[in-house]
């Protein structure tokens, strides 16, 4: 039997969703466009009023962690879902010293290989109880949906949106998406979008510093 066998039948998504709204694309249209000015602004607020102190923590974490920092930070968020803001490292990285493209690099890897362990969980982890009710509720039953009706299209959408990028990575680890599949979306998209977010960074920093 296949992860995809195992994974929530419409019946169980049903129920473990209602009250869930569906995903509409204008609404992530207007997260993605509110999103960007809001974290550009946040970064221009920071360099303007705490430059001195943003500064000094990011040549430490650079100093410290370096690239490999930044990669870290963007692998633990996209595989295991846990509440850091990923490109908040990347912010760091480039504040503390680490070339533009360098960090797109560090950040894209981290991410990119966070999605693949992220589809390996859904993949050897959808027999479980536990991965089956995190499906069937809340944003995991939102991505659940999402790979379920586009697939790699799905996928797609997450990668490059303020859409949860490690749920979406679960739940296409529980469908006929392969590794291959996975990766040959996550790559380009994740890195678009952390370039797009980094040079917004810059260009916050750039404002403040100006």
């Amino acid at each position: 039997m296949t992860a995809a066998d195992e994974a929530p039948t419409s019946n169980e998504h049903a129920r473990g969703a209602s009250g869930d709204k569906p995903i509409d694309p204008r609404r992530i249209a207007l997260l993605m466009v509110g999103g960007m000015i809001l974290f550009t602004a946040v970064f221009a607020a920071l360099g303007y009023f705490f430059r001195e102190p943003l500064i000094s923590a990011a040549e430490y974490f650079v100093g410290s962690l370096g690239g490999l920092g930044v990669a870290i930070g963007f692998y633990l968020p996209d595989a295991f879902t846990v509440p850091l803001p990923n490109d908040a490292f990347s912010a760091l990285g480039l504040a503390g010293g680490i070339g533009f493209w360098e960090v797109v690099a560090w950040s894209s890897a981290g991410s990119v290989l966070g999605g693949l362990t992220g589809f390996t969980i859904g993949r050897r982890l959808a027999r479980t109880t536990w991965f089956r009710k995190k499906l069937t509720t809340g944003q995991g039953a939102a991505m659940h949906a999402l790979i379920e009706r586009y697939g790699a299209t799905g996928l797609a959408v997450a990668a490059c949106t303020p859409l949860p990028y490690s749920l979406a990575t679960w739940a296409a680890g529980t469908s006929k998406l392969t590794y291959v599949q996975c990766l040959l979306i996550s790559l380009p998209l994740r890195t678009m979008r952390v370039t797009a977010m980094l040079w917004l960074v810059e260009v916050g920093l750039a404002v403040s510093g100006s």
